[in-house]
Protein backbone atom coordinates (compact mmCIF):
# COMPACT_ATOMS: atom_id res chain seq x y z
CA UNK A 1 0.00 0.00 0.00
CA UNK A 2 1.29 3.46 -0.88
CA UNK A 3 1.52 6.37 1.54
CA UNK A 4 -1.09 8.25 -0.50
CA UNK A 5 -3.58 5.38 -0.27
CA UNK A 6 -2.94 5.11 3.47
CA UNK A 7 -3.51 8.83 3.82
CA UNK A 8 -6.78 8.64 1.87
CA UNK A 9 -7.92 5.94 4.31
CA UNK A 10 -6.77 8.07 7.24
CA UNK A 11 -8.87 11.04 6.04
CA UNK A 12 -11.85 8.76 5.46
CA UNK A 13 -11.67 7.50 9.04
CA UNK A 14 -11.44 11.05 10.37
CA UNK A 15 -14.54 11.98 8.40
CA UNK A 16 -16.37 8.95 9.82
CA UNK A 17 -15.30 10.03 13.32
CA UNK A 18 -17.12 13.31 12.73
CA UNK A 19 -14.15 15.70 12.60
CA UNK A 20 -15.04 19.18 11.41
CA UNK A 21 -14.41 20.26 7.83
CA UNK A 22 -11.73 22.68 9.07
CA UNK A 23 -9.88 19.90 10.93
CA UNK A 24 -10.00 17.67 7.84
CA UNK A 25 -8.74 20.49 5.64
CA UNK A 26 -5.91 21.18 8.11
CA UNK A 27 -4.81 17.53 7.99
CA UNK A 28 -4.95 17.54 4.19
CA UNK A 29 -2.94 20.74 3.80
CA UNK A 30 -0.26 19.98 6.37
CA UNK A 31 0.32 16.27 5.72
CA UNK A 32 0.39 16.99 1.96
CA UNK A 33 3.73 18.73 2.59
CA UNK A 34 5.08 15.55 4.18
CA UNK A 35 3.77 13.31 1.38
CA UNK A 36 5.17 15.67 -1.27
CA UNK A 37 8.61 15.49 0.32
CA UNK A 38 8.64 11.73 0.87
CA UNK A 39 6.67 10.75 -2.24
CA UNK A 40 3.05 9.66 -2.00
CA UNK A 41 3.62 6.69 -4.31
CA UNK A 42 6.13 5.12 -1.91
CA UNK A 43 5.08 1.85 -0.33
CA UNK A 44 4.58 2.27 3.40
CA UNK A 45 6.88 -0.70 4.08
CA UNK A 46 9.77 1.23 2.44
CA UNK A 47 9.42 4.27 4.69
CA UNK A 48 12.23 4.60 7.25
CA UNK A 49 12.89 6.73 10.30
CA UNK A 50 15.83 8.29 8.45
CA UNK A 51 13.47 9.57 5.75
CA UNK A 52 11.29 11.21 8.37
CA UNK A 53 14.37 12.77 9.98
CA UNK A 54 15.39 14.10 6.55
CA UNK A 55 11.93 15.69 6.23
CA UNK A 56 12.32 17.40 9.61
CA UNK A 57 15.78 18.68 8.69
CA UNK A 58 14.46 20.01 5.37
CA UNK A 59 11.82 22.01 7.28
CA UNK A 60 14.42 23.38 9.67
CA UNK A 61 16.63 24.49 6.78
CA UNK A 62 13.86 26.70 5.39
CA UNK A 63 12.71 30.09 6.62
CA UNK A 64 9.79 28.68 8.62
CA UNK A 65 8.68 29.68 12.11
CA UNK A 66 9.66 27.09 14.73
CA UNK A 67 6.11 26.72 15.99
CA UNK A 68 4.97 26.02 12.40
CA UNK A 69 7.65 23.35 12.01
CA UNK A 70 6.46 21.74 15.23
CA UNK A 71 2.89 21.71 13.87
CA UNK A 72 4.01 20.10 10.59
CA UNK A 73 5.98 17.39 12.38
CA UNK A 74 3.24 16.77 14.95
CA UNK A 75 0.65 16.22 12.21
CA UNK A 76 2.96 13.91 10.25
CA UNK A 77 3.52 11.89 13.43
CA UNK A 78 -0.25 11.64 14.05
CA UNK A 79 -0.69 10.22 10.55
CA UNK A 80 2.24 7.81 10.85
CA UNK A 81 1.08 6.58 14.27
CA UNK A 82 -2.26 5.78 12.66
CA UNK A 83 -0.50 3.91 9.85
CA UNK A 84 1.61 2.04 12.43
CA UNK A 85 -1.55 0.90 14.21
CA UNK A 86 -3.62 0.04 11.13
CA UNK A 87 -0.97 -1.37 8.82
CA UNK A 88 2.76 -1.71 9.31
CA UNK A 89 5.91 0.39 9.45
CA UNK A 90 9.57 -0.48 9.86
CA UNK A 91 9.86 1.83 12.90
CA UNK A 92 7.74 3.15 15.77
CA UNK A 93 6.60 6.70 14.86
CA UNK A 94 5.70 7.40 18.48
CA UNK A 95 9.44 7.94 19.00
CA UNK A 96 9.58 10.79 16.49
CA UNK A 97 10.56 13.90 18.40
CA UNK A 98 8.63 17.05 17.67
CA UNK A 99 11.08 19.99 17.55
CA UNK A 100 10.58 22.40 20.44
CA UNK A 101 8.78 25.60 19.63
CA UNK A 102 9.27 28.82 21.59
CA UNK A 103 6.77 29.29 24.40
CA UNK A 104 4.83 32.45 23.72
CA UNK A 105 2.80 34.06 26.44
CA UNK A 106 -0.56 35.27 25.23
CA UNK A 107 -1.28 38.91 25.94
CA UNK A 108 -3.70 39.00 28.87
CA UNK A 109 -6.24 41.71 28.21
CA UNK A 110 -6.56 44.38 30.88
CA UNK A 111 -9.94 45.61 32.14
CA UNK A 112 -9.40 48.83 30.16
CA UNK A 113 -8.63 46.94 26.95
CA UNK A 114 -11.72 44.75 27.35
CA UNK A 115 -13.80 47.90 27.75
CA UNK A 116 -12.25 49.42 24.62
CA UNK A 117 -13.01 46.27 22.62
CA UNK A 118 -16.70 46.29 23.54
CA UNK A 119 -16.97 50.04 22.93
CA UNK A 120 -15.46 49.60 19.44
CA UNK A 121 -18.14 47.12 18.30
CA UNK A 122 -20.39 49.06 15.95
CA UNK A 123 -22.47 48.25 12.89
CA UNK A 124 -25.00 50.13 10.79
CA UNK A 125 -27.48 47.46 11.96
CA UNK A 126 -28.13 47.65 15.75
CA UNK A 127 -28.91 43.92 15.94
CA UNK A 128 -25.58 43.08 14.27
CA UNK A 129 -23.77 45.22 16.85
CA UNK A 130 -25.64 43.41 19.63
CA UNK A 131 -24.81 40.04 18.03
CA UNK A 132 -21.10 40.81 17.80
CA UNK A 133 -20.93 42.04 21.40
CA UNK A 134 -22.62 38.82 22.57
CA UNK A 135 -20.18 36.70 20.55
CA UNK A 136 -17.13 38.43 22.03
CA UNK A 137 -18.62 38.11 25.51
CA UNK A 138 -19.12 34.34 25.12
CA UNK A 139 -15.59 33.77 23.80
CA UNK A 140 -14.05 35.80 26.62
CA UNK A 141 -16.30 34.58 29.43
CA UNK A 142 -16.95 30.96 28.45
CA UNK A 143 -13.82 30.10 26.45
CA UNK A 144 -15.66 28.55 23.51
CA UNK A 145 -14.04 28.10 20.12
CA UNK A 146 -14.96 30.06 17.01
CA UNK A 147 -16.60 26.99 15.45
CA UNK A 148 -18.55 26.34 18.65
CA UNK A 149 -19.94 29.88 18.49
CA UNK A 150 -21.19 29.19 14.96
CA UNK A 151 -22.82 25.89 15.91
CA UNK A 152 -24.51 27.15 19.05
CA UNK A 153 -28.24 26.30 19.07
CA UNK A 154 -30.99 28.21 20.86
CA UNK A 155 -32.40 24.99 22.31
CA UNK A 156 -29.10 24.36 24.09
CA UNK A 157 -29.14 27.63 26.05
CA UNK A 158 -30.08 27.21 29.72
CA UNK A 159 -30.48 30.73 31.09
CA UNK A 160 -32.01 29.58 34.37
CA UNK A 161 -28.97 27.49 35.32
CA UNK A 162 -26.53 29.94 33.70
CA UNK A 163 -24.99 27.40 31.33
CA UNK A 164 -25.24 26.17 27.77
CA UNK A 165 -24.22 23.17 25.68
CA UNK A 166 -21.69 23.36 22.84
CA UNK A 167 -20.54 20.77 20.35
CA UNK A 168 -16.74 20.71 20.19
CA UNK A 169 -14.07 18.81 18.31
CA UNK A 170 -14.98 15.25 17.38
CA UNK A 171 -18.68 16.15 17.70
CA UNK A 172 -18.35 15.95 21.50
CA UNK A 173 -20.88 17.88 23.57
CA UNK A 174 -19.98 19.67 26.79
CA UNK A 175 -21.52 22.18 29.18
CA UNK A 176 -19.91 25.60 29.71
CA UNK A 177 -20.78 28.46 32.09
CA UNK A 178 -22.70 31.60 31.20
CA UNK A 179 -21.86 34.83 33.01
CA UNK A 180 -24.38 37.52 33.92
CA UNK A 181 -22.85 40.13 31.60
CA UNK A 182 -22.78 37.70 28.67
CA UNK A 183 -26.37 36.72 29.43
CA UNK A 184 -27.49 40.35 29.36
CA UNK A 185 -25.79 40.89 25.98
CA UNK A 186 -27.38 37.72 24.64
CA UNK A 187 -30.80 38.90 25.81
CA UNK A 188 -30.26 42.24 24.10
CA UNK A 189 -29.25 40.50 20.88
CA UNK A 190 -32.19 38.07 21.00
CA UNK A 191 -34.62 40.96 21.46
CA UNK A 192 -33.23 42.80 18.42
CA UNK A 193 -32.56 39.85 16.09
CA UNK A 194 -35.17 39.82 13.28
CA UNK A 195 -34.87 36.05 12.80
CA UNK A 196 -36.73 34.80 15.87
CA UNK A 197 -37.41 31.34 14.41
CA UNK A 198 -33.78 30.51 13.58
CA UNK A 199 -32.36 27.38 15.23
CA UNK A 200 -28.88 28.89 15.49
CA UNK A 201 -28.19 31.43 18.20
CA UNK A 202 -26.00 33.55 15.94
CA UNK A 203 -27.14 34.23 12.38
CA UNK A 204 -25.97 36.42 9.50
CA UNK A 205 -27.92 39.15 7.73
CA UNK A 206 -29.89 36.55 5.83
CA UNK A 207 -30.89 34.50 8.86
CA UNK A 208 -28.44 31.69 8.18
CA UNK A 209 -25.98 30.29 10.72
CA UNK A 210 -23.06 32.68 11.04
CA UNK A 211 -19.82 31.45 9.47
CA UNK A 212 -16.34 31.30 10.96
CA UNK A 213 -15.15 33.66 8.28
CA UNK A 214 -17.74 36.25 9.30
CA UNK A 215 -16.55 36.08 12.92
CA UNK A 216 -12.91 36.19 11.81
CA UNK A 217 -13.55 39.30 9.70
CA UNK A 218 -15.30 41.32 12.39
CA UNK A 219 -12.73 40.31 15.04
CA UNK A 220 -9.92 41.39 12.69
CA UNK A 221 -11.68 44.73 12.15
CA UNK A 222 -11.93 45.15 15.92
CA UNK A 223 -8.23 44.41 16.27
CA UNK A 224 -7.41 47.04 13.65
CA UNK A 225 -9.77 49.64 15.13
CA UNK A 226 -8.53 49.25 18.71
CA UNK A 227 -4.86 48.52 18.05
CA UNK A 228 -5.04 45.74 20.67
CA UNK A 229 -3.48 42.34 20.01
CA UNK A 230 -6.25 39.72 20.10
CA UNK A 231 -8.07 37.11 18.05
CA UNK A 232 -10.89 34.64 18.60
CA UNK A 233 -8.41 32.04 19.81
CA UNK A 234 -6.65 34.54 22.06
CA UNK A 235 -10.01 35.32 23.66
CA UNK A 236 -10.11 31.62 24.55
CA UNK A 237 -6.59 31.84 26.00
CA UNK A 238 -7.66 34.82 28.08
CA UNK A 239 -10.62 32.89 29.47
CA UNK A 240 -8.38 29.97 30.49
CA UNK A 241 -5.68 32.13 32.08
CA UNK A 242 -8.19 34.26 34.00
CA UNK A 243 -9.96 31.10 35.18
CA UNK A 244 -6.70 29.88 36.73
CA UNK A 245 -5.84 33.29 38.19
CA UNK A 246 -9.28 33.73 39.76
CA UNK A 247 -9.16 30.26 41.32
CA UNK A 248 -5.60 30.72 42.59
CA UNK A 249 -6.52 33.95 44.30
CA UNK A 250 -9.79 32.60 45.68
CA UNK A 251 -8.78 29.07 46.76
CA UNK A 252 -5.03 28.75 46.20
CA UNK A 253 -5.71 26.06 43.57
CA UNK A 254 -5.80 26.69 39.82
CA UNK A 255 -8.37 23.91 39.34
CA UNK A 256 -6.78 22.96 36.01
CA UNK A 257 -8.66 19.65 35.80
CA UNK A 258 -12.07 21.34 35.75
CA UNK A 259 -10.69 23.89 33.30
CA UNK A 260 -9.68 21.12 30.89
CA UNK A 261 -13.29 19.89 30.95
CA UNK A 262 -14.68 23.38 30.29
CA UNK A 263 -12.19 23.87 27.44
CA UNK A 264 -12.98 20.52 25.84
CA UNK A 265 -9.38 19.33 25.97
CA UNK A 266 -8.63 15.63 25.52
CA UNK A 267 -5.81 15.77 28.07
CA UNK A 268 -5.23 17.91 31.14
CA UNK A 269 -1.62 18.32 29.93
CA UNK A 270 -2.88 20.64 27.20
CA UNK A 271 -4.45 22.88 29.84
CA UNK A 272 -1.46 23.05 32.19
CA UNK A 273 0.24 25.79 30.17
CA UNK A 274 -2.44 28.19 31.40
CA UNK A 275 -1.80 27.09 34.97
CA UNK A 276 1.91 27.91 34.66
CA UNK A 277 1.25 31.34 33.15
CA UNK A 278 -1.34 32.10 35.83
CA UNK A 279 1.13 31.14 38.58
CA UNK A 280 3.66 33.52 37.03
CA UNK A 281 1.21 36.43 37.00
CA UNK A 282 0.01 35.79 40.55
CA UNK A 283 3.60 35.46 41.79
CA UNK A 284 4.53 38.80 40.18
CA UNK A 285 1.40 40.47 41.57
CA UNK A 286 2.07 39.17 45.10
CA UNK A 287 5.79 39.96 45.00
CA UNK A 288 7.11 42.27 47.68
CA UNK A 289 10.42 43.94 46.77
CA UNK A 290 13.13 43.23 49.33
CA UNK A 291 15.11 46.28 48.16
CA UNK A 292 12.05 48.45 48.70
CA UNK A 293 11.98 47.24 52.32
CA UNK A 294 15.70 47.89 52.76
CA UNK A 295 15.57 51.41 51.30
CA UNK A 296 12.03 52.32 52.33
CA UNK A 297 13.20 55.50 54.13
CA UNK A 298 15.14 56.72 51.08
CA UNK A 299 12.18 55.98 48.79
CA UNK A 300 9.89 57.94 51.10
CA UNK A 301 12.29 60.91 51.22
CA UNK A 302 12.72 60.96 47.43
CA UNK A 303 8.99 60.95 46.87
CA UNK A 304 9.10 58.02 44.41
Amino acid sequence: MTLQTAFDNFILEKRLQGLSADSIKSYENIIFIFLHHIGGDMDISALTREMVNDYILSLQSRNIDKSTIATYVRNARIFLCWVYTEYDLSFDPHKIRVPKSPKKQVHLLSDTEIGLIFNAIHSSFPWISARNRAIVALMLDSGIRQGEVCGLLRENMDYDRMMFKVTGKGAKDRLVPLGMFAKSLLSEYMALCPYRDAQSVFVDRYGKQISRNAIRLFVNRLKHDTGIDFSSHKFRHNFATNYCIDNLQRTGNSDVYDLSILMGHESVETTKRYEHFAHELVAVKNHSSHLDDVFREQISMSGI
